[in-house]
């Protein structure tokens, strides 16, 4: 005699006896493109979600996002995204990355666990195992943005989760204190920048760590070409980039934004005895033996030695020069607009209309140029 889960309807019944006892099964007959059928039988905790589990699946009559759940696992979800989504939609060190740190601590525990089968409960050990073993909580929180992210994209675009599915590794985890970035004064800058420790080359990539604002990567790919003493300018339209094996290749600068960045009078005068005598395309800081830029550890070497002959901070990044430089600008020089901020360097616009309708003026440059300059003038603090 033909049921009710046979019939196109399904049913959503408690059920009475064994373990399962209170629980609540879901049966239904899904009906696949090639005209065979495939029952569907689920067990869920509460009758509210088994109703609307077996609403979704009377709504569409697929089985594309429900059938294929039930075998589906997390590794081979993952494995598929990589491959197909986040190579597409990713910067390849991003890629590699999250792959690697999921192989790394997650890929044991989750890899043949289905994707319907992710128990909130075992997420919760999952996260206080990886704290008890000593890996860190920033580690921790990057994985979990990592797990929680691809289940998302199971939910939706892709639909491999019925769509009121919650993900279960969006559990809540203690975030570690920030570290406090280090922000010069103008005045303390131009003390490190003036150490007569520094040598001409070191003196340069300080100058344009905190002068510019230019992005490590940025600064790397740098070359004699790209700085315009006659504008006062430097073209931003290269960076040192990592590919998927961790070669260093140069491509266009994050998020393939070509910019202008403004050139002050004492930065122009400190790169200019560095580009005097080379060729357009030699790179400031090249490595040893040929026209290349060095390689980033050697760059984060360099810089450990300008830190400590400049008189920085020993905590002070490469990073904290450009948030330095961006907050001279948004503190200290009132009347440099917001957009041109942006331009120089290299945020992305916040608005339509900040995207659609503004461009750099020349006269916008100047009085960024102008409030640079004016804070390294002597009696500034």
């Amino acid at each position: 005699m033909a049921t009710r889960a046979d019939s196109g309807e399904g049913s959503c019944r408690k059920i009475q006896s064994g373990k399962l006892s209170g629980k609540w099964r879901v049966q239904y007959r899904l009906r696949k493109p090639d005209g065979s059928q495939k029952r569907v039988s689920r067990v869920f905790s509460t009758q509210k979600e088994g109703l609307e589990f077996l609403r979704s699946l009377r709504k569409d009559g697929s089985p594309a996002a429900h059938q294929i759940t039930h075998d589906l696992t997390f590794g081979d979800w993952l494995d598929w995204l990589i491959k197909n989504d986040w190579s597409e939609s990713l910067d390849p060190k991003t890629v590699r990355d999250r792959k690697a740190r999921y192989e790394k601590y997650a890929k044991a525990r989750w890899a043949d666990v289905p994707l319907t089968r992710i128990d909130p409960v075992d997420v919760k050990s999952f996260y206080t195992h990886l704290r008890e073993t000593g890996v860190g909580q920033h580690t921790i929180i990057a994985l979990r943005v990592l797990l929680v992210r691809a289940f998302n994209q199971a939910i939706t675009p892709y639909g491999r989760v019925p769509h009121f599915w919650r993900n279960p590794f969006a559990l809540e985890l203690k975030t570690p204190p920030r570290r406090v970035a280090v922000a010069l004064t103008p005045k303390e800058a131009k003390k490190a920048l003036s150490s007569k420790e520094l040598d001409e080359k070191r003196r340069g990539i300080l100058a344009v760590y905190l002068l510019s604002g230019l992005r490590l990567g940025e600064q790397m790919a740098l070359t004699v070409g790209q700085v315009n003493f006659k504008e006062n300018t430097i073209l931003v339209d290269r960076a040192v980039k990592l590919t998927e094996k961790s070669a260093q290749t140069v491509g266009l600068p994050k998020g393939d934004k070509v910019r202008l960045s403004v050139m002050c009078d004492t930065l122009a005068a400190i790169l200019r005895p560095l580009c005097e005598g080379k060729s357009s395309g030699d790179y400031l800081w090249s490595a040893a033996e040929e026209n290349k830029p060095r390689m980033k550890a050697l760059t984060y070497a360099t810089w450990r030695r300008i830190r400590k002959e400049a008189g920085l901070p020993e905590d002070m990044s490469p990073h904290d020069c450009r948030l330095t430089h961006i907050n001279w600008i948004e503190k200290l020089c009132p009347d440099v607009s917001a957009t041109t901020l942006k331009e120089h360097v290299g945020h992305a616009a916040s608005g339509v209309t900040e995207v659609n309708y503004t461009r750099p003026l020349a006269m916008s440059q100047s009085i960024l140029r102008t409030a640079l300059n004016a804070l390294f003038v002597d009696g500034t603090s």
